[in-house]
């Protein structure tokens, strides 16, 4: 049993700096950059461990893509959903996007040169990309509507139609950002995108309370 959690423990650590190098390579040079070989390289592992672990370039973006937004949605969003209301939770996307920003923004930016970069013709990268705004607008979608339920929300928004505005905003910073580092800074943006969601979605008592926790927040 001892040697099996040794080698669990070996094994998760190999994978995690394989994923490291893996993101680096990705900030470097984009998707072309993203090699077996350079990764064994960055890492000292042999191509075929690398090739083992991830079995082909699909394999090991879908690995990135789990880690930096599923990791970061259990580690970062999840805990935060404990309590609030429903606009509170379809606030805390664009929260955790600008904590972790504010962190370490390395992932941030891995993620979205693979988004770019899926417009490059690779209709299954293209696919999976999509599928996750997919995803992403439903929960925002499901957010709104419970904020129906508690008070919240204002009656008569269109959720699905709000989220897919709110997730449009959320890539148009990231876009200008990546672009124009230098001059765009994604963070007060962001906080903004925030509070100008609260006070246009919010009833009138949730809004205000929202909107001054997140000024104060800012």
């Amino acid at each position: 049993m001892i040697e099996q959690n040794e080698h669990a423990r070996r094994s998760k650590a190999s994978t995690s700096a394989m994923l490291d190098a893996a993101t680096d390579l990705l900030r470097e040079g984009g998707l072309a950059a993203l090699t077996f070989v350079a990764i064994g390289r960055r890492t000292g592992f042999s191509r075929g461990l690398v090739t083992a672990r991830f079995g082909s370039k699909a394999g090991l973006i879908e690995a990135l893509i789990k880690r930096i937004v599923y990791d970061w949605q259990e580690n970062t969003v999840q805990p935060m959903q404990v309590t609030g209301s429903g606009l509170e939770r379809a606030l805390l996307m664009l929260d955790g996007v600008k904590r972790q920003i504010e962190c370490d923004d390395r992932h941030v930016r891995a993620l979205y040169i693979i988004c770019f970069e899926a417009l490059s013709g690779d209709s299954v990268l293209q696919q999976r990309i999509a599928d996750l705004h997919a995803d992403l607008r439903n929960v925002v979608a499901a957010c709104l509507r419970r904020g129906f339920a508690d008070g919240s929300v204002r009656v008569g928004i269109d959720p699905e139609l709000e989220a897919t505005v709110l997730i449009s905003a959320l890539r148009g910073i990231g876009y200008q950002w990546m672009l124009d580092p230098e001059r765009f800074d994604p963070v007060p943006a962001l906080g903004h995108l925030m509070v100008s969601t609260a006070d246009r979605l919010g009833t009138v008592e949730e809004s205000a309370v929202e909107t001054d926790r997140l000024r104060r927040y800012r």
